[in-house]
């Protein structure tokens, strides 16, 4: 009898186990998913207006269109947004006029600005978010504001 008791014991603990790494398991896979709704929430233009103007004013204080230029050629920019016209990115002929109705009421460089820094926040239909997200760690506020300047020229 002793014998039946011992061989219950590991069955126990492998069941024990198998329920922790379920619960585990669906731990992480809420966790994943409240993370991805939540990433995919896009927030009103007018919360993004409010947010940004700080920064694009600043950003546009000094704006240079051709330290802009400078900055789309280094950053190959052109790649998507004019060899990849209508496969990966928007042209950048014509953007002025774009987005200064894309969103209203964010105005055309809020509309950049936000692309630029959160490029994922409004996406065009028919495109997906093929824009790396790290311009805003890469890219100064000065920097952006001289993208933005020479887009406006567009």
């Amino acid at each position: 009898m002793a014998e039946t008791c011992s061989g219950a014991q590991p069955n126990k603990m492998a069941l024990a186990i198998t329920v922790a790494l379920l619960i585990l398991v669906t731990l992480v896979f809420l966790g994943a998913f409240v993370a991805t709704n939540r990433a995919s929430i896009t927030p009103s233009p007018a919360a993004v207006a409010q947010e940004f103007a700080p920064d694009i004013s600043i950003a546009l204080g000094s704006a240079s269109a051709a330290e802009g230029e400078e900055l789309i050629e280094a950053f190959q920019c052109s790649i998507c947004h004019i060899l990849g016209d209508k496969r990966v990115a928007p042209r950048f002929t014509g953007i002025a006029e774009r987005a200064e109705a894309r969103r209203p009421p964010l105005s055309a460089q809020q509309y950049l600005y936000e692309s630029i820094v959160h490029p994922g926040a409004f996406l065009v239909e028919g495109y997906t978010n093929a824009m790396p997200g790290n311009y805003a760690d890469r890219l100064s506020n000065e920097e952006i504001g001289h993208i933005i300047a020479f887009l406006l020229t567009q």
